[in-house]
């Protein structure tokens, strides 16, 4: 069954484990999951209080 996951952060977690560094995806779009590969770059001008979709090359806000 298809669910819809409504994720609100625009940026990675930076994570640090012995000396390393680790940016864990929180924007749910990296195809690397569950690390980032900078796909949130194509949340930064999403409007606030708005709920978009994306694909592999779009991205469309839904009206609720």
């Amino acid at each position: 069954m298809a669910r819809l996951v409504k994720l609100t952060e625009k940026g990675p977690y930076k994570l640090e484990v012995n000396g390393e560094t680790y940016y864990i995806c929180q924007c749910g779009l990296s195809n690397k999951k569950p690390f980032c590969d900078g796909s949130h770059k194509r949340t930064r001008d999403e409007e606030d209080g708005k709920l978009y979709i994306y694909d592999e090359n779009s991205r469309v806000e839904i009206k609720l």
